[in-house]
């Protein structure tokens, strides 16, 4: 009985990864938000009202809340996608690319008349969607494992040339012509996806994004699988060593990589437009994130709970907008540049921890 009220004490000690994670996230955010209030006492003539505003605005009404389930969904895949990535160690930055390329897929399924299936429909956009992401995002991953090509500048040179392409494919067969916008046709009405929960705009896409969470969360810490991407990120050559087949281990995990932005960019597509505009639709969700699993410290619970305040906070900006025309509403990238210093710094609270884990350890040793 001893033996297990010490196991539990110590799990929650600081001395545990995940729980010094989660502190060293919670005091990032209100030292950023200290440091927010101090810059709205210049520009705000009630500053206390403004920061309270970014702190529970979207509270207010359960459409503010809607709009940040809603906008949290494609955030969080490309977050997902990216720290899956991260956890093995591979700087493939090609979401943004996968995100704008799989739109001409879900755009392609999702105005064909003869796929037009209540029920079906949405299903072929998203898988649609997520086969184009995995098959394109080997490219890079594939002439990195061959020729020892640069992943991360590949990678990057492929995403201007994947919005090139969308917008040729759209520009040639699917061009709308009600409008003089470079988009594709209106979706059918079968392939969008409705709200499950219309006050909460919550969607089967959201269910389906906890689903990925919990699945990648197991797959991350309980399988073969994880355990070899979680070595691969920390020392390749070691894994290597150990029998694991990186070249396996690469087409695997962009692969899934892939699915996940593409199926990111379908489930925005379907319940927030109607139609495909390439150079508009889903620009910068891809980029986007590399900063949520950056803010989840690559784990995957944390990444989406990360995008959820992420969203949170602009949407509270939002609010403040509306009520306070003297703030910009870009006063949350100060929050948000505040919270990604402190939380990628590596001495940030670490000399505590280390006392901590040292203090912890004399006492066992006595």
């Amino acid at each position: 009985m001893t033996k297990k009220k010490s196991f539990d004490k110590k799990n929650l000690s600081i001395t545990n990864e995940r729980v010094f994670s989660a502190v060293k996230i919670l005091i990032s955010i209100l030292i950023a938000l200290i440091i927010t209030f101090i810059v709205l006492c210049f520009i705000s003539e009630q500053p206390l009202n403004a920061i309270m505003t970014i702190m529970f605005g979207p509270l207010k009404k359960a459409r503010y809340i809607g709009i940040v389930i809603e906008k949290t969904i494609p955030y969080a895949f490309a977050g997902l996608a990216a720290c899956l990535l991260f956890k093995a160690g591979f700087f493939n930055l090609g979401c943004e690319g996968i995100f704008i390329i799989s739109g001409v897929s879900v755009a392609a399924v999702a105005i064909n008349e003869k796929l037009a299936i209540a029920g079906l429909q949405p299903i072929l956009c998203i898988l649609a969607a997520g086969i184009t992401g995995g098959i394109l995002m080997l490219i890079p991953a594939f002439l990195k494992a061959k020729f020892n090509t640069n992943e991360m500048v590949l990678s990057l040179m492929l995403n201007s040339l994947y919005a090139g392409i969308a917008a040729y494919l759209v520009r040639t067969f699917m061009l709308t012509t009600t409008t003089s916008t470079v988009g594709s046709k209106n979706y059918m009405a079968t392939a969008q996806i409705g709200y499950i929960f219309e006050k909460f705009h919550i969607s089967a896409c959201f269910f389906l994004l906890i689903a990925v969470m919990i699945v990648l969360e197991i797959v991350m810490n309980k399988t073969k699988l994880g355990y070899q991407i979680r070595l691969s990120g920390t020392n390749k050559k070691f894994a290597e060593y150990s029998g694991i087949n990186s070249f396996k281990l690469s087409m695997v995990v962009n692969f899934l990589a892939g699915v996940l932005a593409g199926v990111g960019s379908a489930c925005h597509l379907l319940t927030q437009t109607s139609f495909y505009i390439p150079s508009v639709s889903v620009v910068g969700i891809g980029f986007s994130g590399l900063l949520m699993s950056m803010l989840g410290k690559n784990d995957p619970i944390a990444t989406v709970i990360a995008t959820f305040f992420y969203q949170y906070l602009q949407e509270g900006a939002s609010v403040l907008y509306y009520t306070d025309k003297s703030v910009p509403s870009e006063i949350i990238a100060v929050v948000v540049g505040i919270v990604v210093l402190l939380i990628s710094s590596q001495h940030f609270l670490r000399k505590y921890r280390e006392k901590k884990l040292l203090k912890e350890g004399l006492a066992e040793h006595d």
